[in-house]
């Protein structure tokens, strides 16, 4: 596919469009970042409006202001999705079958280890970068779609569809919102979820959510680590009674086999601190945070907590064996460890992150499922009764993305297996089969060229697949457009930033992890992607109908 003049036009107009405006694009960027719109669903009685608690509440009251104040159509659903619409003439909307724009407003927890507020948005780079949560999942590109509108509206364009941009308050722990809306007000004609990888993600792999009870001792007992399921832990700590604090640095230190500092120096990403309490010490490990479907370049903290203690011996019994095995499990993030190691060419490697550690007591299968759990589609769950350990237990969760030619069945015997060789067993089990639409699929192979066509390199991107899951797998006909730029993904392109600025540390930025980041430029590309891809997709699916 090649750009016609119409389309050359178009892409300009909307170049300098945005340029004009891009001083406050950055401001209600900055506006929407400052909401600390982590979701919430752990009221059983909630107000209404606000299944996914305040904080949402407040950042979609926001987005429906500013599209009345600009003379947008809004739709409140709830709560758990806020529609705001091209205008459209009554009978158009009648007639028309629709196409939306679907991302989302609500982000995970901020997690310890910012270098700054992380909802107070710094900006770097003579304005390119913006470091702040969720300043690229997803609220960037959720201004994006709001500015489509915008730009649009301004033009005068017609579209043979209804355009409508949906926004849900409850994509990062389970997709509830999406699955609400679908199920109570029905999926759009042709949905396009901008929360992934350019060009156009076509594979999701499997998702396997597994929550294991592992018997313990006195010292494991209260032990509580991560923040987020679907997060690498940078930051994982215990309280250890009983423990004196110079014998425990120096048992650190004696097995320190890789240079750790014990103290406040050495690897910020690799260090163990030690810090006297009133019962004996609590020892903390670093290590370098990420999305859990994208393991390179990331340590998990648990495992290396783990580790740290299992080789200082100061652990003993059911507390040493525990240690042991999470160290070897959660420090494979490809699964070798537990036997289900699985590669895949067209979706690539199974992951595994243990993004959660918690007292058996305090585990709540229903509260896990709906605030953390990326719960299944088809129902497939199981949930034990956890109450029959004989003495202290903690839970161990796995976040588990498996590559296609793998099964849940597979996963589930292997991990089984293992659990049990310490006395250990599975209590709570999610699954999401994979989602796929083929490389082929006519909208698939438009929007790619469109990705092309708009970047003009002479190496043409293709359809990738990820680990990540998003709002689509619960769509019918939905398709993954963007907005992110990954050199794995796609061949380089000139004006578009493909690795951290100087200004993010090592290790860091990743869209779930410390400073997340990012660029201005980026999001100005893909707005002339969303441009150009919405008109063309809004032509084929007339001829198509």
């Amino acid at each position: 596919m090649s750009l016609s003049a119409t389309e050359r036009q178009l892409i300009a107009e909307a170049s300098h469009w945005f340029d004009a405006n891009r001083d406050r694009f950055v401001e209600e960027l900055c506006e929407l970042l400052r909401y600390p719109s982590v979701s919430d669903e752990s009221d059983p009685s909630p107000k209404p409006d606000e299944p996914y608690g305040h904080e949402v509440r407040r950042v979609f009251d926001h987005m429906i202001d500013k599209a009345r104040h600009d003379g947008f159509p809004t739709h409140d659903y709830d709560g758990h999705v806020i529609e705001v619409a091209y205008p459209q003439t009554a009978s158009d909307e009648q007639t028309m079958n629709d196409i939306a724009f679907i991302s989302h407003l609500d982000v995970v927890p901020a997690g310890p280890g910012w270098t700054h507020d992380p909802f107070e948005p710094r900006i770097e780079n003579d304005g390119d970068i913006i470091i702040a949560r969720g300043a690229l999942d997803n609220k960037g590109v959720a201004m994006i779609n709001y500015w489509l509108l915008r730009f649009f509206a301004e033009q005068g364009q017609r579209f043979h569809h209804r355009v409508r941009m949906l926004f849900g308050g409850s994509e990062e722990p389970a997709l509830n919102d999406i699955k609400w809306f679908v199920r109570n007000v029905g999926a759009p004609y042709q949905s396009i979820v901008t929360d992934g990888p350019f060009p156009v993600n076509h594979i999701q792999k499997g998702l396997l959510d597994i929550d294991i009870a592992i018997p313990v001792g006195e010292q494991l007992a209260d032990w509580h680590s991560g923040s987020s399921t679907n997060t690498i832990p940078a930051v994982a700590s215990v309280e250890l009674h009983g423990i004196d604090i110079d014998d425990a640095r120096q048992a650190l230190a004696a097995a320190n086999s890789d240079g750790v500092d014990t103290g406040d120096g050495g690897d910020a990403h690799r260090r163990i601190h030690v810090r006297g309490t009133s019962s004996g010490v609590t020892v903390e490990a670093h290590g370098i945070s990420g999305h859990a479907s994208k393991p390179d370049g990331t340590i998990n903290a648990i495992a290396h907590l783990a580790s740290r203690l299992d080789d200082a011996g100061l652990l003993s019994g059911r507390d040493a064996t525990a240690a042991a095995n999470i160290a070897r499990w959660a420090a494979d993030p490809y699964g070798a460890a537990l036997g289900i190691d699985h590669d895949n060419e067209e979706s690539g490697p199974t992951t595994v992150n243990v993004g959660i550690i918690m007292p058996e007591r305090e585990f709540d299968p229903q509260s896990i499922a709906n605030n953390e759990i990326v719960s299944a589609s088809n129902g497939d769950t199981t949930d034990d009764d956890t109450s029959d350990h004989d003495g202290n237990a903690i839970v161990m969760h796995l976040d588990i993305r498996y590559a296609v030619g793998q099964t849940k069945e597979e996963i589930l015997n292997a991990i089984s297996a293992r659990a049990a060789m310490i006395g250990g067993r599975l209590v709570a089990v999610v699954n999401d089969d994979p989602y796929y639409v083929s490389a082929d699929d006519p909208r698939v192979r438009l929007l790619t060229d469109t990705y092309n066509d708009v970047t003009g390199t002479a190496e043409r991107a293709k359809p990738v697949a990820m680990g990540g899951g998003t709002h689509a797998r619960f769509v019918p006909r939905a398709l993954n457009f963007g907005p992110e730029f990954h050199a794995d993904s796609v061949p380089a392109a000139e004006g578009l930033v493909f690795e951290p600025p100087a200004c993010i540390a090592p290790g860091t930025g990743a869209a779930h992890g410390v400073d997340e980041w990012v660029s201005i430029r980026n999001l100005r590309a893909a707005f002339l992607m969303y441009a150009l891809g919405l008109v063309r997709l809004d032509q084929y699916l007339d001829g198509e109908a």
